[in-house]
């Protein structure tokens, strides 16, 4: 299936906010870990961001991420993933472990290094 959008330049009803060009990120499957993140990787830069992933989402032109994004935001909490030491906790979305490797300082991070507007 494919869809299609029609622009007519006589039908302007106001400017289209950047964001609306965005997306998030969810802690599923490989989505941040093994993803965007993986320290120790050949891929990884110095903060353990995959150069390779980044560069795809480059091409893809987004102006804001929101984080955590879908179901894995009902049970987290920012401050979990601040600093050097954060808890591993139960992941109740997922029914996993969430060892918080990956969190808002990295996120943040990442924001700044991709040019997105954090959400």
């Amino acid at each position: 299936m494919r869809a299609t959008v029609s622009v007519h330049s006589g039908f302007a009803v106001g400017a289209v906010d950047p964001r609306l060009f965005g997306g998030f990120l969810e802690h599923i499957g490989r989505a941040v870990y093994q993803g965007v993140f993986e320290p120790g990787s050949p891929q990884a830069d110095a903060r353990g961001f995959r150069r390779d992933v980044l560069a795809l989402l480059r091409g893809l032109r987004m102006t804001a991420m929101r984080y955590p994004g879908g179901n894995f935001a009902s049970g987290y909490h920012w401050e979990d993933g601040v600093g050097p030491h954060r808890p591993t906790v139960r992941e109740l979305a997922w029914q996993s472990l969430e060892p918080n490797t990956f969190g808002t300082d990295e996120y943040l991070a990442l924001c700044r290094a991709m040019d997105w507007t954090p959400m």
